[in-house]
């Protein structure tokens, strides 16, 4: 800690017989201190009276006492918790008073889950209380700012419902004899596991990111349900990783530098692809994939899913029985061969043959897909 300043003395005047000026009882401080910290208040009766009781006194209030040296001195050891004025009297004699400019003690610190979706605290307190009051300025790494002013503690409820950096710069507004003093604090908000079931701002925040990256999204509600889980099927096929449900370190990690994947072909401009690999269908629109979805084709021992360039040339509304069983909505692309709505698409193969789709993906294809439309299925 750097040293403080210690104020020139001053003293009381007293008049002396003769018609002079004399100054009987000095006191001195420091300029300033930290609240808190042991600071001493000095100074001498003129001429000296060794033993005589000295007394401090904060305004009325008497803080501490001790007893004169033997050549008039005194020291008196007291905590700063405020500054002043203050004044010393010996016998019937007063100092001019003092005061020492007290930096006020600023706790400030972040409780609770940094999690997006959990519940984050900043919690701020100026000791003494006396001091003055806080404001508190929250910036969010987008640049948006939010002041708020406070007495001296403030307890704020912050948001978490984005991924990013927060900011926060707490300030005190001083009080006249208190020093002004700053905290700065920063937290990144790490996006949270997420699993079926869960309910988190984080989930529709999630579906948001992959919705832009046209992947087939039924809603972007903060629920983890049957539909979504699909979706993060579908990004985990195409990104290569592990097809279990489940939006972990790895998963938010790609999620940050993923693209959208290019299809394999590019003409005609508008047609279907489906990947029998990654088990995911594209459709494309002018040269560029504008939905993906994940699909579950023949997985059974004795079918498969074939492979070429075909076109829709059914389709059939609701609910229709074939020998690979009820599709819904289906669009035949060869023989009893047809993309459909299914309420389960495993993220492996799984079918007798055809290509099965969400539910929610289907309602979407079936009106937007025209009789005649290239089909490419392909590993």
């Amino acid at each position: 800690m750097r040293k403080l300043l210690v104020a020139v003395a001053v003293a009381a005047v007293v008049p002396t017989a003769a018609g002079g000026w004399t100054t009987p009882l000095t006191l001195k401080a420091p300029k300033a201190t930290l609240f808190g910290h042991r600071i001493e208040f000095v100074g001498r009766l003129v001429p000296s009276r060794p033993g005589t009781l000295v007394r401090l006194y904060r305004g009325r209030v008497l803080v501490t006492s001790g007893k004169l040296r033997g050549d008039g001195t005194f020291r008196l050891p007291v905590k700063a918790a405020s500054p002043g004025p203050f004044r010393v009297r010996a016998a019937s004699h007063w100092s001019k008073p003092v005061t020492v400019r007290i930096v006020p003690r600023l706790e400030a610190s972040f409780v609770g889950s940094r999690v997006v979706g959990g519940k984050l605290r900043l919690l701020a307190h100026l000791q003494p209380a006396a001091a003055g009051a806080l404001r508190v300025r929250v910036v969010r790494g987008g640049g948006k700012t939010v002041s708020l002013r406070f007495r001296a503690q403030a307890s704020i409820q912050l948001a978490t419902s984005e991924l990013g950096r927060l900011r926060v710069r707490v300030d005190a507004v001083p009080r006249r004899g208190y020093g002004y003093v700053s905290r700065s604090l920063g937290v990144e908000l790490v996006p949270p596991q997420l699993a079926y079931g869960d309910q988190s701002p984080a989930v529709a925040e999630l579906a948001r990111h992959l919705a832009a990256l046209h992947y087939a999204v039924a809603s972007t509600a903060s629920l983890f349900d049957a539909n979504f889980i699909e979706t993060v099927y579908a990004f985990q096929k195409v990104e290569g990783l592990a097809r279990d449900g489940v939006v972990g370190p790895n998963f938010w990690s790609h999620l940050e530098h993923a693209t959208v994947p290019k299809p394999r072909y590019t003409m005609p401009a508008e047609h279907i692809e489906i990947d029998k690999t990654r088990q995911v269908l594209f459709i494309v629109r002018d040269g560029e994939v504008r939905l993906i979805s994940p699909v579950s084709t023949a997985g059974i021992a004795g079918y498969y899913t074939p492979e070429g360039q075909f076109a829709i040339y059914r389709k059939v509304v609701g609910y229709d029985p074939s020998p690979l069983g009820v599709l819904l909505d289906p669009m035949y692309f060869t023989g009893g061969y047809a993309i459909h709505g299914n309420p389960s698409v495993p993220p492996y193969p799984a079918s007798h043959g055809c290509v099965r789709v969400p539910n929610f993906v289907i309602y979407r294809l079936f009106p937007s897909e025209p009789y005649g439309e290239t089909v490419y299925v392909y590993h």
